[in-house]
């Protein structure tokens, strides 16, 4: 006699997938974005193009700001919100112009190590402990790094020094916002880097300004409504399945990338692009899954009083 499956275990399959379809949702929404930037690159300087796609974020919570008031934005830690949006800002501008160096997908590629930098960054300042196994990992994905680059067999282009520091940057963001969550919520911090950056980068667009054209701002704003739209379905896929789980789908935002680039600038990955790519999503897919089961393990914290 054939016994039904039971619905629970359907459920978490197809809620696990519904998850995985946001993600890759997301991806796609993040690589449009970087394709719009690499368009728009030629024509605005990136200290422009990282201002306008910072107004454009910060514009996105004035409907929301005007339905429950400022209450969301209040912090006893503004200095270090103040300090993440000047990390915040400084991957933003060195992305930007390392889109308008490198072919798109290369630079995704590379800019996967972006966990590494997050976990060497907490283990040396937030005291956060990193066994050998992850080390190795580490070096793992360093490793997969340097295939992309091919440091000594192809010349080094400056725009991936660019992604390099895009994505050590970026870590900080990340480490500043793991310290700032445990006292202000994730709305806080998110409204706030979005707020604080959009002036930071307007200081730094003035020295380069150049009045864009109606169809430039149409682009700019698409990079903000792309952007924002990364996030939403990001963070709702999260609510679906854990980030560990869901880690290895980072891997087809090179997919996209590598598609816009065919079909829009006539760019291909070369082969290397592509082990370096499968190298690095490895090392840092285990990372996370080590991090997940330390997670695990660690005892609840007491609710605040």
């Amino acid at each position: 006699m054939n016994h039904p499956v039971p619905s629970r275990g359907i459920a978490l399959s197809s809620t696990y997938l519904f998850a995985v379809g946001l993600t890759i949702i997301s991806n796609l929404f993040f690589i449009s974005s970087h394709g719009i930037v690499r368009h728009i690159g030629p024509e605005l300087h990136p200290f422009e193009i990282a201002f306008f796609s910072n107004l454009f974020s910060a514009l996105f919570y004035i409907p929301w700001f005007l339905k429950v008031g400022l209450t969301p934005l209040k912090t006893t830690k503004l200095p270090l919100h103040l300090i993440r949006a000047c990390f915040n800002a400084g991957a933003l501008i060195t992305w930007y112009t390392a889109l308008s160096l490198v072919p798109l997908a290369d630079a995704v590629a590379l800019g996967l190590i972006g966990p590494f930098f997050v976990t060497v960054g907490a283990s040396l300042f937030l005291s956060e402990k990193i066994r050998r196994r992850r080390w190795i990992a580490l070096g793992v994905g360093v490793i997969g790094a340097l295939v992309i680059i091919r440091p000594g067999f192809a010349v080094i282009s400056i725009g991936f020094i660019f992604v390099i520091l895009s994505a050590a940057s970026s870590a900080g963001t990340k480490l500043f916002a793991k310290h700032l969550s445990r006292t202000d919520s994730a709305v806080t911090c998110s409204a706030l880097v979005a707020i604080l950056q959009t002036p930071i980068s307007f200081c730094l667009a003035l020295f380069v300004w150049q009045t864009p054209s109606l169809m430039q701002l149409a682009w700019l704003a698409g990079i903000g409504v792309f952007v924002a739209m990364a996030h939403l379905t990001m963070v709702q896929a999260f609510k679906y399945a854990e980030v560990s789980a869901l880690e290895p789908l980072v891997f087809t935002r090179l997919i996209w990338a590598a598609l816009i680039g065919f079909f829009v600038f006539s760019e291909f990955p070369q082969i290397w692009t592509w082990i370096g790519a499968a190298i690095i999503v490895a090392a840092s897919t285990y990372i996370a899954h080590r991090e997940s089961r330390a997670n695990k393990l660690m005892p609840s914290p007491s609710p605040p009083r």
